[in-house]
């Protein structure tokens, strides 16, 4: 449903597009997500909540039942609870669903005392690889992925049942292999302030990451090679750091996405939120056009890219653009989210407007889009909170002076 705002102190009015949601039960204080989220075969849509300084949980929704499940505390999953280590903070990369209809994911740290203590036996053990059994209910701990490093980059591979990442900080290229049980680690392939936070995986089984200056590499999983690409990425040089930490990364891709139909990607790359096509076969990257806010085009100061893009059954991509800086608390401030469009026939850009929820709060920002096998557009992210008289406020934090907390979003395309 798209609705028109009033306009106020003579301002013209601005567009809105009212979104369902669904919040966490009792687990407000759940302060990011990243990627981590997954429509399964089933109907079941999987999230990965993250709690810095504490413990992350997975969760799903049962969209059937329009039901929400705690899965459970990701560190007590680990085996981890009283190890009195850094806890297992986060799921910062997505899932994927193989033959056997398990969740496949890694695990990743939110707690680092600044480094201070990295690779000492008081800092964080390392990521877990991790299988969720829908049918039973139980999570599969296959062990550590990656001692003392966390997995903020990764998917999985139904065709060779893999589960592959990238670590933080050292930015290795690391992978598990289901059927041998063995976690291969093939060394670092970027500096960890410019490591990609998406790798995709084409319907060969090979998997693509960027690093460095907008350079593309590509994993081969039949030699077991990695190899730069002859592409760039039509990213924007970087500039005068606005508002963003300055060690955000803007020469890699934010976020890519399979299209099975014409067998390449697309996808957003971070400085300018410029679309781009890769295709791994001809090896030709296209520049497209931008899914910021269209009032941002071009302009310096375009929020970092979110890593909010999913490809709709109505062959649109569809992409939550923040309306400032967004990072949960780390944000520059409190701006409402679009959800735009891109068409992939006809190359039309659409701002549907402003996210909001059916009672007016806003959506503050998003860090995960997913489509679900009927077409219903899925994100997570923040939504405001407003503090009621006489009750305690259940958030995560603020953006900037406003309370928020997690939540799913649930958009359904006409």
């Amino acid at each position: 449903m798209i609705l028109m705002l009033t306009a106020t102190a003579g301002m013209p009015a601005s567009q809105a597009v009212r979104v369902e949601h669904r919040v966490f039960p009792g687990l407000h204080e759940m302060d990011g997500n990243w990627a981590a989220l997954y429509a399964a075969s089933d109907g079941k849509v999987y999230a990965g909540l993250a709690y810095h300084g504490g413990d992350g949980h997975l969760v799903y929704y049962d969209a059937k039942a329009d039901s929400m499940h705690d899965v459970g505390n990701l560190t007590e999953l680990c085996g981890e609870s009283q190890v009195r280590r850094g806890p297992q903070s986060k799921i910062h990369a997505k899932f994927g669903e193989g033959k056997d209809g398990r969740v496949y994911f890694g695990t990743h740290a939110g707690f680092w005392w600044n480094y201070a203590r990295f690779a000492t036996k008081e800092g964080y053990p390392g990521a877990h690889w991790m299988a969720f059994d829908p049918k039973t209910g139980r999570v599969e701990d296959f062990g550590l992925g990656a001692r003392n490093e966390g997995i903020n980059t990764g998917a999985y591979d139904p065709l060779f049942n893999r589960i592959y990442g990238l670590t933080h900080p050292r930015g290795h290229f690391v992978y598990f292999d289901v059927a041998t049980r063995r976690s291969i680690d093939k060394g670092r392939v970027n500096n960890f302030e410019s490591i990609c936070r998406t790798l995709g995986i084409d319907d060969e089984g090979n998997v693509y990451g960027s690093f460095g200056q907008g350079e593309v590499f590509r994993y081969n999983p039949r030699t077991d090679d990695i190899e730069e690409l002859p592409v760039r990425l039509p990213i924007r040089a970087k500039g005068i750091s606005l508002g963003r930490d300055y060690l955000k990364s803007e020469t890699a891709w934010r976020t890519v996405v399979w299209d099975r139909q014409t067998r390449q990607f697309y996808g957003v790359e971070e400085s300018a939120t410029i679309l781009f096509s890769f295709n791994p076969r001809t090896n030709e990257v296209r520049r497209l056009g931008q899914l910021s806010i269209p009032s941002l085009d071009e302009s310096r100061d375009i929020p970092y890219a979110t890593l909010s893009l999913a490809l709709g059954r109505d062959r649109k991509l569809y992409y939550g653009a923040a309306g400032r800086e967004f990072d949960y608390s780390g944000s520059a401030g409190a701006a409402t989210s679009h959800l735009i469009t891109w068409d992939l026939d006809s190359g039309r850009r659409e701002d549907l407007g402003e996210m909001l929820l059916a009672d007016g709060r806003r959506v503050l920002g998003t860090n995960a889009a997913e489509t679900g096998s009927d077409g219903t557009i899925y994100l997570v992210g923040a939504i405001e909170v407003r503090p009621e008289a006489g009750k305690p406020i259940e958030a995560a934090g603020k953006v900037g002076d406003v309370y928020y907390r997690l939540a799913l979003l649930i958009y359904r395309p006409r």
